[in-house]
């Protein structure tokens, strides 16, 4: 309806013929154009009502019944556009590392300094007599705390943790081996052991298990702190920590470290010695042919509290000592926070991470 209702008044609007040039005074209408015009203004009000026209489409409406005035034409505006290089710069999202990816490695860390105070049970034996108690093993402790879940964190006392440069103490870390899970309450009570790490043996402590919380999300984000901290532990890996193992560092919440912040080690400076030995003197191996004198180097990296041989001992010896300077070691990811040190995951290594490596800022 609405489209046969325009092309009838296009076609109304062609038909208009324009008045002469020289035709200026528009005629007085009589009695019948006045009540014609009105007729044709009540017209289309009412068709712009009840097709609901809009503003501009009834003012065509109004030009074309009306013989005497011509469509109100309006002007757009107009934008020229034309092309040219626009540069915006590129940020990539923060990334954030889910619960789960750091539920595996919320489980353990711990310190003694939090259980401290607290009622902990105490592992007593196997049910004959056994000391040492893996997995799936059942076993007896005493003065157990309450645990709403059934289930405890069996752990014992480890290392002490003193700063290597001050000697200051810092804390001292809780060795945890394994959960329990409660069979039988009492005085002397029946656990067995559901999962864990080493065997646990008489005299270690029982608490109530908390599961790792699932509502953390990590941030990580590149420490901006003036930091000169050290490796203190690596979790008994004599040989150091590769890539994803935990280490503890001498830095914590006191220090402005956050969960999150990413930091950098450093090994530090070590000093070599390089020995040249004969390793086949000349000798006559038969009437015909000598046999060549062979020179080999020995390389021996000295340890930080050997004694450095003197020059004397060094040209007695056709030895020479080179110090070699410090070096990158690993990229590191702070993953639980203390007052005085923190818990932090090993996300890249170029030589394992060993105790004393320095811990700094990235870009320092």
């Amino acid at each position: 309806m609405t489209l046969n209702f325009i092309r009838i008044a296009v076609k109304k609007r062609v038909t208009i013929k324009a008045k002469p040039a020289t035709s200026h005074i528009s005629p007085v209408p009589g009695p019948l154009g006045w009540f014609r015009m009105f007729m044709l203004r009540v017209s289309a009000l009412c068709l712009t009502v009840f097709l609901g026209l809009s503003t501009a489409q009834a003012q065509d409406l109004r030009s074309a019944l009306n013989e005497q005035s011509f469509p109100d034409y309006r002007v757009l505006p107009v934008s020229v556009l034309s092309p040219i290089i626009r540069e915006t710069e590129h940020t990539e999202p923060t990334p954030a590392l889910t619960p789960d990816v750091l539920v595996p490695f919320f489980g353990n860390p711990l310190l003694m300094d939090e259980v401290s105070g607290t009622l902990m049970g105490r592992v007593i034996t196997g049910p004959e007599g056994n000391v040492l108690l893996g997995q799936f093993s059942p076993f007896l402790a005493q003065d157990l705390p309450l645990s709403e879940n059934g289930l405890y964190t069996v752990f014992r006392e480890g290392d002490t943790l003193t700063h290597p440069v001050s000697g200051e103490y810092l804390a001292t870390m809780a060795h945890v081996v394994g959960v329990a899970k409660l069979e039988t309450p009492g005085a002397i009570a029946a656990l067995t052991m559901v999962r864990s790490t080493e065997e646990a043996v008489p005299g270690d402590h029982l608490i109530a298990h908390k599961a790792p919380s699932r509502n953390a999300y990590l941030y990580p984000s590149p420490a901006e702190l003036p930091l000169d901290a050290y490796v203190l532990s690596t979790f008994g890996i004599a040989s150091g920590a590769g890539g994803y193992s935990l280490v503890a560092i001498s830095v914590g919440s006191q220090d402005g470290i956050q969960p999150g912040h990413l930091l950098s080690t450093r090994y530090p400076e070590q000093n070599i010695l390089l020995t040249s030995k004969v390793v086949s003197p000349a000798r006559r191996a038969d009437n015909c042919r000598i046999t060549d004198a062979k020179e080999a180097v020995y390389v021996r990296m000295l340890r930080c509290d050997e004694r450095l041989p003197s020059q004397r001992e060094l040209l007695g010896r056709s030895a020479e000592l080179l110090r070699l300077p410090e070096g990158h070691a690993g990229e590191l990811m702070v993953i639980r926070v203390f007052d005085r040190v923190s818990y932090a995951l090993v996300r890249s290594a170029e030589r394992a991470v060993q105790v004393g490596d320095r811990v700094v800022s990235p870009g320092t």
